[in-house]
C-alpha cells in the first residue's frame, strides 16, 4: 500500500467478489491435495517438486528460494526435502565451488507424479478458473488484472512448465 494514498473500503460486490475468489482457491487447493493423496503423495510433497518446476529460469532450485516460493521457514523446507528425497521424489546435489550451496532437482518418480497431478490441475482449473478470473475482476473494478510486483516473464517452451 502506498504512503498518503486514500484507500477506499470495499463495496459489496468486492466483498462478495473476494469471498468467491478465497472460496474457489481454497477449493481448488483442496482438490488437489486430494487428488495427491488418491495418488499416495503427500500434498507438500507435490507442491514442493511442483515448486521445483515451476521456477523461473533464472532462480536456482535451492532451499531458500524454493522456501520464499512456498513461504515456509527455512528448517521447515529442509524437512519437506528430506522426505522428498525419502520418497524418491527429488535429489539434492551440492555445489561444486561452493559446498554449501544445495540444489534440489525432480527424479523421475517425480516427474511422473507430476504429470499425472499436472493434468488433475489443468481439469480443475478449466472448471474452476473462469470463476477465479471473474472474481479477481470484480474486485479490481476495472476490468484488468494487475501485474504484481513478482510477476515473471511469460514461458516459451522449455520443460519447467508449472502444473499448479
Amino acid at each position: 500500500m502506498s504512503k498518503g494514498k486514500i484507500v477506499r473500503p470495499l463495496s459489496e460486490p468486492e466483498y462478495l467478489a473476494l469471498g468467491e475468489f478465497r472460496y474457489q482457491l481454497r477449493r481448488f487447493l483442496r482438490n488437489m491435495e486430494e487428488a495427491a493423496r488418491l495418488l499416495g503423495a503427500n500434498p507438500q510433497q507435490y507442491q514442493l517438486i511442483l515448486a521445483i518446476k515451476g521456477l523461473p529460469r533464472d532462480m536456482e532450485p535451492t532451499i531458500t528460494n524454493l522456501a520464499e516460493r512456498m513461504q515456509l521457514n527455512h528448517n521447515s523446507m529442509v524437512e519437506l526435502a528430506d522426505r522428498c528425497e525419502e520418497h524418491k521424489l527429488l535429489r539434492r546435489t551440492r555445489s561444486a565451488t561452493d559446498r554449501r550451496q544445495v540444489s534440489l532437482s525432480i527424479t523421475p518418480e517425480g516427474e511422473a507424479l507430476l504429470r499425472r497431478l499436472g493434468v488433475a490441475a489443468r481439469q480443475e482449473l478449466s472448471d474452476t478458473g473462469p470463476i477465479l478470473v471473474q472474481a479477481i475482476l470484480g474486485l479490481t473494478g476495472d476490468g484488468r488484472i494487475r501485474e504484481s510486483k513478482t510477476e515473471t516473464r511469460p514461458r516459451t517452451g522449455g520443460t519447467r512448465k508449472s502444473a499448479q
